[in-house]
Formats: C-alpha cells, structure tokens, sequence
C-alpha cells in the first residue's frame, strides 16, 4: 500500500487540529503539478507522514479516500490558494520525539528517488504538498514507532480558558457525508478489526468527556450572554446548565430561550451540545437515539449546537442546527437529514445453539 509524506509548513496546525489534508486542484495560475495530482490517489488505509520544521512530527492514516472539497475556512484565510481542491480525512498522532531529518539522512540519502524526491540532495524539504514515501524510508520511520513515541494527548493539553468568538449556523453537508460514508463502508471489508485494550478505551472515554464537559461549558456561558444582550437579566438568570444541576440523561444540556427570533414573551429552548478538538465542520459526531427522540419531541424548540476547536483553541466556533420542525419520527430523521454509519449494537439477548 501507497504512502506519502506531506509538507505542512504552512498548514500543519490547521490540518492536524482539523484532521485532514487539503490541497488545490490547481495553482493560482490555473496549472497544475505533480504533488496536487498525487492527492487525488490516496485511498483509505494510506499512511502519511507529516513533515514541518525539517522533521517528521506526525503519522497519520488516511481514513477516507481522497475527494474533491472546497478550501476550509482557516486555509482560505491565509489566501495562498484558490478554493476548488482536494480533501483527505486523516487520523493524525503527534510524535513524543519528532524524526529530525538531518539525523537520519545519512540512511536515508542512498534510496532518495532521482524524481519527485521529498527531500533535496542534502536533505532539506523540497517546495511542494505531497510526495511518494519510498519503502525503505517508511521502514526507517517506523523504527522509531511504539507506543510511547506517540502522544496520547493528555488532559493537561486541554485549553479551558477562551470563549466562543463566532457563530455560524449548519449547512448541509449531506451529500459529502454519504460520499465519506459509502467509502467507509466499501474499505471496511478490507480492514483488520482494531483491538482496544481497557485502559485505552477508558482513557479515551475520559477524554471525551472532557472535551464535552467544557464544550458544555462554553456554550453555556455564550449563550447566556446572548440571552442577557437581547431579553435582559432577568431571563438570562433563567439559563441553565440542565447536564450539571439535573444530570446528563436529559437527552439535551442546556435550556435557554430563543435569541435568534426575539419575540414576547420569550420562546423557551432546548439545547444539545456536541464538542470536537477538530476546527472542520466535517468533523465526525455521535448522537445516541435517546438524543434523537428528544429531537422529535421537542423539534420545534430544539438546538443542536457544535463547538469546535475545543480545547485547542481559545477562541472557538459555535455552529447551530435547529432545523428539525419538518421531521416526524427519528426514522424520518435517520432517513432525510443525517448520513451516518451506526457506531454501535445494543444487545439484548443471546441464542446459544446446542451443538452437542
């Protein structure tokens, strides 16, 4: 299987907080070139390693195949390229010790590709996107894996501090999301299943629970500030933490009243927070079905809010749905609104044939 190295000097903060690669189809002078062509034949599985600072500082896996994506928000800032591109969805792991490539290119310089060579004569990074890895320097990376070279990102990374600076409201991303689904679907008869062991998957629950609790938490605070802005005081004292003074099986966190469409007396609202370190809107969530109920019952007072840049970040994004009045039963909602893959199977019962 392929595997390729990426120059991210430009964009590495963007992509790995984000999860992704992107690059454009083409230059700004409408050509286009070898490295922006590479892109387009990555496929789920591929590893990638990511190369700034003259080092390897990241390893991903390629967890879709490559499809054609308009420039994220935080790259259209810098304004370096045009907007039609390609996108990659990456699993990333940031490196305890970064690969310094001028320690290793003494064993790396003999299998440098006479074309499209990541790495210049002397071992300096060549100006472009993305490059083939050859095989022995995949080897030679790989040596200096294991489990404690990749870092498990630790609570005390988590920024608690900030707020939310923006808010923006969803779009449909429903077309891309079954693109992404259908290829998780066709690649998964390909892949090994990945065994999890106790304390790993404890640790990631707690992490999770985390970045959720402080998303919670800032939207808490935005959205009461908003409430105070346009109703005043005396409602903004009505907004409540509902997951902190009542508990977490409400199927909602947060009860507020309608800011966006002031009217009097307020309308009262529900709110259901979903938090991600990534700063892309495509970043993947989890809604449970008592979630999705809740989204019916209370679907014409009902919010799903996304925050992003949790953690990471100290000024976050905030993105609201509240499009949920047209939808009749979660089977409709499954059906016409959302592109998923089921994460789970709730067992019931189970049959034990008798084979004696």
């Amino acid at each position: 299987m392929s595997n390729f190295i990426v120059m991210q000097n430009a964009t590495h903060e963007e992509e790995i907080s984000g999860g992704y690669m992107w690059s454009p189809q083409k230059n700004k002078n409408g050509n286009s070139n070898h490295a922006y062509e590479r892109m387009a034949t990555i496929k789920a599985g591929n590893k990638i390693y990511s190369c700034y600072d003259q080092a390897i500082r990241a390893v991903g896996i390629a967890t879709s195949d490559c499809y054609i994506a308009e420039q994220p928000h935080e790259l259209q800032e810098k304004n370096l390229w045009s907007d039609e591109g390609y996108k990659v969805d990456v699993d990333y792991k940031i490196l305890k010790q970064p690969i310094m490539i001028r320690d290793v290119w003494g064993e790396m310089e003999s299998d440098r590709p006479q074309k499209y060579s990541a790495f210049q004569e002397n071992g300096r990074g060549n100006q472009a996107y993305l490059f083939p890895c050859p095989e022995a320097w995949t080897s030679l990376f790989d040596s200096f894996l294991d489990e404690d070279s990749l870092e498990a990102e630790a609570e005390a990374e988590l920024i608690e501090d900030g707020e939310i600076g923006e808010e923006t409201f969803a779009t449909s991303s429903y077309e891309q999301g079954e693109y992404r689904v259908s290829n998780k679907v066709a690649g998964s008869t390909n892949k090994r299943g990945r065994v999890v062991s106790q304390q790993q998957l404890q640790k990631d629950l707690k992490r999770r629970k985390i970045i959720g609790d402080i998303a919670e938490q800032k939207a808490f605070e935005y959205v009461k500030k908003k409430v105070i802005e346009v109703f005043g005081e005396e409602y903004g004292e009505q907004v409540e933490h509902v997951a902190q003074t009542l508990g977490d099986g409400l199927g909602y966190d947060i009860t507020a009243f309608d800011y966006l469409n002031p009217q009097s007396p307020p309308k009262p609202i529900k709110i259901e927070v979903k938090g991600t370190t990534s700063t892309s809107t495509g970043a993947v969530y989890s809604i449970s079905y008592p979630e999705l109920e809740k989204f019916i019952q209370y679907k014409d007072e009902m919010w799903l809010v996304r925050v992003y840049g949790v953690g990471k970040n100290r000024e976050m994004k905030m993105e609201i749905d509240n499009d949920f009045s047209s939808y009749n039963s979660v089977s409709d909602l499954l059906a016409r609104k959302y592109a998923y893959i089921p994460s789970t199977i709730d067992v019931y019962g189970t049959r034990v044939e008798n084979n004696k």
